[in-house]
């Protein structure tokens, strides 16, 4: 009989969270865990939905409710002051609390200096896990940091696991309801096929957890996707290794049983280094057949010397071949890019979105360096003093944390809203088919910069503004001439020549200038203050900080999950749109919209009518 006999999991959400609910975790890491004890335990679950409107609150209610002497809490860096926060809770019900996941591994005396904190499990965490379950825990269990009348004892490291078949399959079926889906019907899923990394990137943490790479059989995995796959809807599956082409045989061999065994009711996204997209060319269209829809490339850097002091592995020459091959194939393809680098200067960065563009991306993320604890990184962004926080909360690849080559903080916040702007500017734009979505595009990218900033305390309301105004104004310059938007007779009735006006609040603007030119229309992005005949339209910077602020991220994440598992299923946009009329989500954020747009005619109309 195990010591822990009703065990509670949860993996804490990061305190912030860009509203893009793919990348949302989907758990599968903590299923693992319950499929280790679930023999051994009287109740094993996963109480809450972390995403859900109060989980806080709904956690609270569960602990009264059921029995449960044990939590375990899987925590990233960003994530670690919610992890606090269920720990607290945990705590006040006399509950057992371990954590486990990068940062606990990174920093396990630190952790376990809260009063919250019982123990951590450092690294791989199933089979600690197991015997700390069954036996409590005790100096014999290898891979343990733990609490002892005051003391705190650090065992020996526990070897990775070589035979990944040996773990069960993660337990699905107790995963808490989310988005509509529940359990192992969760519309998105993600799947690994095996564990760790040739490659050592200095920025990267997996290492500190997954060390050596190391795979599951190609069996093993079709057990696997046997029981999340459904013909009824088409789920959208991560596969989320680190390098998921790493033996491209292998991989081969897992697409054919997919395709033999009639698998390939997915859409697939996963993310590869470039040298392996090209080292894998041969089998792509074989991806593409089983589901492969998505590809995100490690690119980081369009600086050779940059991605040599990273210990990349790659180079730009790679980079190009691999997103031709991609495109090639009909797979859409995104880059990430890091900024921050030590060594780069404003100039160097400024290349970034040009260069991203002239590879043919059509989709960029943008990050900032961010020095994980346990990273090399971290180690020489230490020692150069060029860490300038230790909020954790800000360590979830957008946030400020460094400053790199003496460039200061505001600087670098600018540089990260400028990257974004010049490469989704009039780009982005253009592949809108409305007007009214070109412009509420920019809206949309403005109330990103506003969400990553505002986890910053130290960021004024101004500087807010100035962030967002940064994006604004680096699509100054773009063109697109004929273009046929779709509502191209909005102009029309508004008078032939429209400018969409985006006000800073000390008399800055940017505008967005539609001129209808016969069956379709001009635009143009300027800073000009003169409107000359064009019916004028105002955003304030401060209305959209009043929206955001009044649209709290989770609705946002929770409408735009359950718009892509609708896109995703090929549901029709009306159908998708009558059924979500009935969501509290989408009807108080309509009516936040509605109240915004309202504002922003009101104030058109209180000005004069042209400018």
């Amino acid at each position: 009989m195990s010591i822990f006999k009703n065990v509670c999991l949860l993996k804490a959400p990061q305190k912030i969270d860009i509203p893009y609910g793919l990348i949302l975790s989907d758990i599968t890491e903590v299923c693992y865990l319950a499929g280790m004890v679930k023999d051994d335990v009287d109740t094993i679950t996963i109480p809450v939905d972390t995403y859900a409107s109060n989980p806080v609150r709904d956690f609270e209610r569960y602990l009264r409710r059921h029995p449960a002497d044990m939590i375990g809490i899987s925590s990233m860096t960003g994530a670690y002051t919610n992890a606090l926060i269920y720990a607290e809770i945990a705590k006040r019900h006399n509950l057992y609390v371990v954590l486990g996941g990068y940062h606990p591994t990174a920093l396990p005396g630190e952790v376990l200096q809260s009063r919250y904190i019982d123990a951590v499990i450092r690294g791989e965490g199933e089979l600690t896990f197991k015997e700390l379950v069954n036996n409590g825990p005790s100096k014999d269990i290898k891979g343990l940091s733990f609490k002892d009348n005051g003391n705190v004892i650090h065992n020996p490291d526990r070897d990775i696991i070589m035979d990944l078949d040996s773990i069960p399959q993660p337990l699905r079926e107790i995963r808490p309801k989310r988005f509509g889906n529940k359990g192992a019907d969760y519309l998105f899923d993600t799947v690994f096929t095996s564990r760790g990394c040739r490659i050592k990137c200095s920025f990267c943490s997996n290492d500190m957890v997954n060390k050596s790479w190391r795979h599951r059989s190609p069996e093993n995995v079709i057990e696997e996707l046997k029981m999340i796959h459904t013909t009824k809807k088409r789920k959208i599956l991560k596969i989320w290794d680190a390098n998921v082409l790493t033996d491209v045989d292998r991989m081969e061999r897992i697409v054919d049983l997919m395709s033999e065994n009639n698998l390939t009711n997915f859409k697939i996204w996963t993310e590869s280094r470039t040298t392996d997209i090209i080292r894998a060319e041969r089998i792509m269209q074989k991806m593409h057949d089983i589901g492969l829809r998505h590809v995100s490339l490690g690119i980081e850097s369009p600086n050779m010397e940059t991605l040599k002091r990273i210990r990349k592995g790659t180079n730009p020459q790679t980079c190009e071949k691999a997103i031709k091959i991609l495109n090639d194939h009909k797979i859409k393809v995104q880059g990430y890019f890091i900024i921050g680098h030590l060594h780069e200067t404003v100039e160097d960065i400024k290349r970034y979105p040009e260069y991203a563009k002239e590879v043919g991306l059509k989709q960029a993320v943008f990050m900032v360096m961010t020095p994980y604890p346990g990273t090399g990184i971290y180690g020489e962004y230490k020692k150069e003093n060029a860490i300038n926080s230790y909020n954790w909360n800000m360590y979830n690849n957008f946030g400020t944390v460094v400053a790199p080559n003496n460039i200061d903080l505001n600087t670098l916040k600018k540089m990260l809203a400028y990257c974004n702007g010049k490469f989704y500017g009039i780009d982005s734009s253009s592949r809108q088919r409305t007007i009214l979505g070109t412009v509420l595009e920019a809206v949309y990218r403005l109330i990103n910069v506003a969400v990553i900033e505002k986890n910053d305390d130290r960021n004024s309301l101004g500087d807010l503004k100035n962030y967002m105004f940064e994006y604004l104004h680096a699509l100054v310059g773009g063109e697109i001439k004929n273009a046929r938007f779709r509502d191209t007779r909005l102009l029309k009735y508004l008078g032939r020549k429209v400018i969409f006006r985006f006000f800073h609040s000390n008399g800055n603007s940017v505008d967005f200038k539609f001129t209808l030119n016969g069956s379709s229309a001009d635009l143009s992005i300027t800073d000009s203050k003169k409107a000359n005949g064009y019916r004028c339209i105002s955003f304030y910077l401060d209305d959209i900080l009043d929206f955001e602020e009044h649209t709290p991220l989770k609705r946002i994440v929770a409408l735009a999950s359950r718009y892509d598992i609708a896109r995703a299923n090929k549901i029709k946009k009306p159908v998708i749109f009558l059924k979500l009329a009935t969501n509290r989500n989408f009807i108080a954020t309509l009516f936040n919209l509605t109240t915004f747009l309202t504002k922003t005619i009101i104030r058109s109309l209180l000005q004069r009518s042209r400018i």
